[in-house]
């Protein structure tokens, strides 16, 4: 056996439906002994087996490893789709986010980059459980952001489904239970920037509109989203419908995180905003001179929040 096939190995496992992906390499876990033809004879004949690696193969020679997964996963779900859920489903698991995280992440990386463009729907719907499942990404017992990140950019990379799976997981609950996680999949979007009006909803929401029970918010959740949310396409635009204020004054203490995530993006087309909104929040502090307390107070801090930001943005 040459040295990927050692690495690409069918074991014999109790159940046809365990397909595992180890890292370093691809182990099927079937009903199916390795070199023994009439066993395997047998077992096709009562079962729907998978294919030898050999088969799925087909003679090809790869640079490395993360090549030769991929062409696998392509295989699998071009030639032989009556296999294709049972694989995604044995890899897609709570247990390995728990207990195997680098094999996981291999999996998931391998998987965006094989259905990259493809909009397969059942790709789509196992990765969105990673990020829309609080099992996953408000498991009490572990924290994977780096799964977290790596199945949000998969997502988006398989195509419309994948997007519109990956933008229906920024939620209000998402926020309340586990706003930490939400920052991480906002951080992905960032990064990838994918030219979609849904992920600019989404996060224009997380970053305006979301709150806990209480009425309060995440401050660093927030200024992660109007970052993130800068980076989009009309992503400023959506920022400055909310500047106004009207809707500051309602609630500073928000738009000192929305200040630092407009500082954090470097967004200078925001300057003028910010000037304008200094000069409303110093007149209300003007008209507050005698009335302080914990409102003032948060006045205050959002004029030197203002100030700070338009200094990194070179406006003074």
């Amino acid at each position: 056996m040459s040295t990927y096939l050692e690495r690409l190995m069918i074991e014999v496992w109790w159940s046809p439906r365990l397909v595992k992906w180890w890292v370093g390499g691809l182990f099927l876990a079937m009903v199916v002994v390795w070199n023994c033809p009439a066993a395997e004879s047998e077992i096709t004949a009562t079962t729907n087996s998978f294919p030898t690696v050999p088969e799925v193969l087909g003679g090809h020679t790869f640079e490395n490893y993360t090549e030769q997964d991929i062409f696998f996963l392509r295989s699998i779900h071009d030639r032989y789709h009556d296999h294709w859920i049972d694989l995604l489903e044995a890899n897609l698991t709570l247990s390995d986010f728990v207990l195997a995280p680098a094999k996981q992440l291999r999996f998931v990386n391998e998987l965006g980059e094989a259905m990259r463009g493809r909009n397969d729907p059942e790709a789509c719907l196992r990765l969105a459980l990673i990020t829309g499942d609080p099992a996953f990404y408000a498991n009490t017992n572990v924290s994977r952001p780096e799964i977290l990140q790596a199945a949000a950019q998969a997502l988006i990379k398989i195509g419309p489904a994948g997007r519109q799976a990956l933008a229906s997981t920024f939620t209000v609950d998402h926020y309340r239970s586990d706003p930490a996680s939400l920052e991480v999949l906002a951080d992905a979007v960032g990064e990838e920037r994918p030219d979609d009006p849904e992920f600019r909803t989404a996060l224009t929401a997380v970053a305006f509109s979301f709150c806990t029970t209480n009425g309060a918010f995440y401050p660093h959740c927030v200024a992660g989203a109007v970052k993130n949310l800068l980076g989009l396409t009309n992503g400023l635009a959506a920022v400055q419908t909310h500047l106004k204020i009207e809707e500051v004054l309602a609630n500073p203490g928000r738009f000192q995180a929305v200040v630092e995530g407009v500082a954090g993006a470097q967004a200078s087309g925001l300057s003028t905003n910010l000037t304008s909104l200094q000069v409303g929040v110093r007149k209300k502090l003007t008209a507050l001179s005698d009335s302080p307390g914990g409102y003032r107070d948060e006045l205050q801090e959002l004029d030197a929040g203002i100030s700070r930001a338009c200094v990194s943005l070179g406006k003074k």
